[in-house]
């Protein structure tokens, strides 16, 4: 009985000691990168005397990280840095195992990562050849740490582009969120790659396109990372964001099919916009050919490489003429040599030959007429634009071929009563080359004389009609203001219209550009003339089109030069129009405002402004309207010639006008104040006498 009781109490205590004995690891991190130092506690009960073996075991593989006696406590610390060349290639999800005296735990398993977490600030970039972009952003541990490290940036189709000349290459990659950003350092390049610092986690990295970049869309590659003193990466993170590089003229050419040109021929151009890498750009040209005193004889606005055809007049004088090609600011001057030429035509009309020289230079050809088999050699001596008549007989009907050896006509006449012949027809001047026409002409001329001076003949004074014909000869026209009824006026509608003008006024015009984001109902479409009323008000010439108004301010009727401020008046002025419209109405417009300036051709022609843009200036003033929301915005170049009278913020490549001072009345306010300190100045000095 005793023994069996104290086998019982031996058996508990064994039982109680198996149920607290056990290894215990402390929570370690979820995450850890390659290069951390990972820390972790371990108890043991109870306290035994052995050994403590602790493995990290992965996926990879599994390493010892510890064997050795545990404190008296029976407490373990681990410590150790996540380097290769301790853990070696271990890496991903990993847990601890412990044995000791016959017990045996686990820690909660962490993963070991050689990622780190890269965010860039912005996620798309435009520029224009030669400008320069800074690529900004962080990169994280997995633990939220930022790292010391390196950053490499790729665009590897710029690369790719730049080493074949290709153009136009599009690759997209994925959008990032921005987050920190730090002052630029330093910035390396080799090899079509950009390299930068990495510090506290955050980098900033400064790249200047050549000037030569091909437009197109470029995906860009951003790598962060760290390495080992032996310059291995222990842990690395890409993000990726887009690079729109612009179209931007750089150059303007053309072809023609030929250096010298005959008159009555065809002078082929085509006109060529080029972009910073000679590719073409699609947009309008101006072309124009000038005389040699400067002249034009030819003005046309088509869209690059298209070919027009001008047809030499017959008649052009013959010399050297340029063909200026122009966009903007660039252009491209060519010569053309204009042959001389004799050009005469044939005309049959009733039984008679007519020749007319429509040549450049005078005609003095042989050419041979033949009446139905049986050919006639005339010699024909004509000046510029001179004709000569030869009569034609015969008795029947004949089958007529004219020609010189150039130029050729066939026809068939009726003739009656005559020998086949050709007589030429003495002109009306060789006709006065006669006695009797000179002697009637004298007659003539004698008669209108003695008319003349009838009456002063009739006068008793010798010295009268001498007397008359002088005060009558000497008078001087009257010098005064013509009154309103006889001054000409011009009549102007407020209306535009779009066409080649040919002769008219070069001006700097503005031009206010109001865009349909949907087509107008009926009611909206009548509406609208009523909103656009500062436009008229202002002088301003409306150009109406489906989908969107435009106003011309040309000097040639708001006779001012600063029609750029007008035009943004009158902008805010409609806007604040539709805006009440939309506000009342259901049927809404929805609009955007654009402003833009340039040359223009013009000239006012019943009743109408008539103009011909010059440059991009309509496709320039569409594409900023096109990207208004129903705010103001200004082009560049006009913002700059507005002056002080228009504040505007920058918004992308245009500006947004916020506020228009209005000159006129602070002028009123300080007019009105010197005339009031004037008025008090002088009752001062009045009072003063007395």
């Amino acid at each position: 009985m005793k023994k069996s009781l104290v086998f019982g109490v031996v058996l508990a205590l064994l039982m109680i000691s198996i149920v607290n004995a056990g290894i215990y690891f402390s929570q370690p991190a979820p995450y850890y990168n390659v290069g951390d130092v990972i820390e972790n506690n371990i108890d043991i009960s109870p306290v035994l005397e052995g050994f403590l073996k602790v493995d990290m075991v992965c996926d990879s593989g599994t390493i010892n990280v510890f064997n050795g006696l545990p404190a008296e406590d029976g407490k373990v610390t681990i410590k150790f840095p996540l380097t290769y060349s301790y853990i070696k290639e271990n890496s991903g999800k990993c847990h601890f195992y412990g044995e000791y005296f016959g017990l045996a735990g686990e820690s909660r398993e962490f993963e070991i990562s050689t990622a780190l977490n890269v965010n860039l600030d912005i996620g798309n970039f435009v520029a224009k050849p030669g400008e320069e972009i800074v690529v900004s952003g962080n990169a994280k541990r997995l633990n939220g740490i930022g790292i010391n490290g390196d950053v490499e940036i790729k665009i590897p189709l710029l690369s790719l582009a730049s080493s074949t000349d290709e153009t136009n290459v599009n690759e997209t990659g994925n959008e990032t969120e921005a987050n920190n950003t730090e002052s630029e350092v330093e910035t390396n390049v080799d090899n079509g790659a950009y390299y930068g610092k990495v510090v506290n986690g955050t980098f900033s990295v400064s790249i200047k396109l050549e000037g030569n970049t091909p437009a197109g869309d470029y995906r860009v590659d951003v790598k962060a990372y760290e390495q080992d003193s032996l310059g291995k990466k222990t842990s690395e993170g890409l993000a990726m964001t887009n690079l729109q590089v612009s179209q931007v003229l750089s150059k303007v050419d053309m072809a023609i099919n030929t250096q010298s040109i005959d008159p009555g021929k065809v002078l082929e151009i085509k006109p060529m916009l080029l972009d910073q890498t000679e590719k073409s750009i699609s947009d309008e040209a101006a072309v124009i050919i000038k005389n040699a005193d400067s002249e034009r004889v030819f003005e046309k606005i088509v869209l690059s490489d298209e070919t027009i055809k001008y047809n030499v007049p017959t008649n052009l004088t013959a010399g050297y003429y340029t063909i200026d090609v122009s966009s903007g600011e660039l252009n491209s001057t060519k010569t053309v040599y204009v042959n001389e030429k004799a050009i005469a035509s044939f005309e049959l009309k009733n039984g008679t030959l007519i020749v007319t020289s429509i040549g450049n230079i005078p005609y003095k050809k042989d050419i041979q007429i033949d009446m139905s088999g049986k050919p006639f050699v005339k010699k024909v001596d004509l000046g510029l634009s001179g004709s000569q008549e030869f009569r034609l007989s015969g008795d029947g009907n004949y089958d007529v071929k004219i020609s010189d050896g150039e130029t050729e006509i066939t026809g068939g006449v009726a003739l009656t009563g005559h020998a086949v012949n050709v007589q030429a027809v003495k002109s009306g001047l060789v006709a006065l080359n006669t006695p009797i026409v000179w002697i009637f002409f004298i007659i003539v001329l004698g008669a209108g004389i003695l008319f003349f001076f009838r009456n002063i003949l009739k006068k008793k004074s010798f010295a009268y009609p001498w007397d008359k014909i002088k005060e009558r000869f000497s008078k001087k026209p009257t010098v005064g203001k013509i009154s309103e009824m006889e001054r000409p006026k011009t009549f102007f509608s407020g209306k535009a219209e779009q066409s080649l003008v040919l002769k008219g006024d070069k001006n700097r015009a503005t031009v206010l550009c109001i865009k349909f984001k949907k087509p107008l109902s009926k009611t909206a479409k009548k509406e609208f003339e009523n909103l656009i009323q500062p436009v008229y008000k202002n002088k301003g010439a409306v150009y109406e089109r489906e989908d969107a108004m435009l106003a011309i301010f040309s000097p040639l009727i708001t006779k001012s030069f600063k029609n750029e401020a007008i035009a943004a008046k009158v902008a805010e002025s409609v806007k604040a129009n539709l805006q009440e419209y939309n506000s009342k109405s259901a049927d809404k417009i929805e609009f955007g405002i654009g402003i833009h300036s340039g040359d223009i051709v013009n000239k006012i022609e019943d009743g109408k402004l008539k103009f011909t843009a010059l440059g991009g200036l309509i496709p320039g003033v569409n594409k900023i309207a096109e990207s208004s929301n129903g705010e103001i915005l200004i082009t560049k170049e006009a913002y700059e010639r507005a002056g002080n009278e228009v504040k505007a913020i920058k918004q992308g490549n245009a500006y947004e006008i916020r506020r228009i001072v209005d000159s006129e009345k602070n002028q009123q306010f300080i007019d009105g104040f010197l005339k009031r300190a004037a008025v008090d100045s002088n009752k001062k000095g009045a009072a003063s006498i007395f």
